[in-house]
């Protein structure tokens, strides 16, 4: 089956669904399910429209379908000695995934996230209409930029159909220095401010208890210079502690204590909450195990100028447990009305992953 007639399928599909106002649960390999609630209604696969359309290496571009896995785009791209400048988790998932949950990796602050990069899309809307959004340059233009609008939003604006994106080549050279903090050394989150305002080439930074780990990414001669500068031990194996964190592989995530995400400024002072803290991102994304009542993690969050998601544990089946209460940071004042009238706009019957992102905006 061609992916026009693929794509033709699927949209038939929401045609239907809007026409009898039943909601689509979209799905592609489940790998995301632990981030945000379980969506109702019927399964709506978008792994069989998959495969890269085109990458045009001297133009720095890439554009894909949804169901393409995330290893095809990093095998792709590594062939023409590039990369997707976000580096987003793989965890056996799809391009849409990426996109629809806007998952970001370690590189994140220093280069960009997931919206940066994205440059145009192809989806279809709650009424089945397959629609065009962006291209494949970069251009400044009035209004929405609707193709960004997609990014982050968990299918619940549109089924993401392709992706086009910017990319950029690989550093020449990538080192990461491990450095031991004192017990008596100031608010780990002030190392990594203070570290950021350092002209340095860096691509990563993350603190885990007493240990800082730094990834300097450049010009081999600049990476050498400020390794140098910055002294401590150089990693072995340089992708070891990003790779840990961007697919939670790293002991801090296993368990089943409550996992929660606060995105916050790199500066805000350190957060009152009672657990334990792994900062990425240079200090704006700060994980959190704690047993702390969902309302003040919201609120300590917001007061820090940032927001809170809480990701959902995983049975012994694999399955995501399902959790009472909100797992994304509650919408008030102008952002719901905002985010609501986007409801309105591309899915007014509510269809497309009905319950999985501010379910409180499922409601016209």
């Amino acid at each position: 089956m061609s992916a026009g007639d693929v794509a033709g399928g699927l949209a038939e599909r929401v045609r239907t669904a809007a026409a009898s106002a039943t909601p689509l649960a979209i799905a592609g390999r489940g790998t995301r399910r632990a981030l945000g609630h379980d969506p109702t209604g019927e399964a709506l696969s978008t792994l069989e429209h998959a495969g890269v359309i085109n990458h045009e290496p001297t133009e720095l571009v890439l554009s894909a379908r949804a169901g393409t896995p995330v290893a095809t785009l990093v095998e792709t791209l590594s062939a023409a000695n590039q990369m997707l400048p976000f580096e987003p988790p793989d965890q056996g998932g799809t391009l849409g995934g990426v996109v629809a949950c806007a998952l970001s990796g370690p590189r994140r602050p220093y280069a960009g996230a997931v919206r940066d990069f994205v440059l145009g899309t192809r989806v279809i809307d709650g009424r089945g209409r397959i629609l065009s959004f962006g291209g494949e340059v970069m251009k400044n233009v009035a209004g929405y930029d609707v193709s960004r609008v997609q990014v982050g939003a968990f299918g619940t604006l549109g089924v993401l159909l392709d992706v086009s994106m910017k990319v950029l080549p690989m550093p020449e050279l990538e080192i990461t220095l491990r450095h031991e903090l004192a017990p008596d050394a100031a608010d780990s989150s002030d190392e990594l401010v203070a570290l950021a305002r350092r002209p340095l080439p860096l691509s990563a930074a993350l603190v885990i208890g007493r240990e800082r780990y730094v990834r300097l990414g450049g010009s081999a001669v600049a990476v050498e210079a400020a390794a140098r500068a910055l002294g401590g031990e150089r990693v072995t194996e340089s992708d070891a502690p990003w790779r840990g964190v961007r697919e939670r592989t790293h002991p801090f995530f296993a368990g089943d204590r409550p996992l929660w995400r606060l995105a916050v400024p790199d500066h805000a002072a350190p957060i009152a909450l009672a657990g334990d803290w792994l900062l990425d991102w240079g200090g704006a994304q700060r994980w959190l195990r704690s047993e702390a009542p969902a309302s003040e993690v919201f609120a300590a969050a917001a007061a820090a100028g940032g927001h809170a998601t809480r990701y959902r544990g995983t049975s012994a089946s694999g399955d995501p447990k399902s959790v009472d209460g909100p797992l994304f940071q509650p919408l008030d004042g102008p952002i719901r009305r905002l985010q609501s009238r986007l409801r309105d706009s591309f899915d007014p019957h509510r269809v497309l992953n009905r319950g999985r992102f501010h379910p409180e905006l499922d409601e016209r």
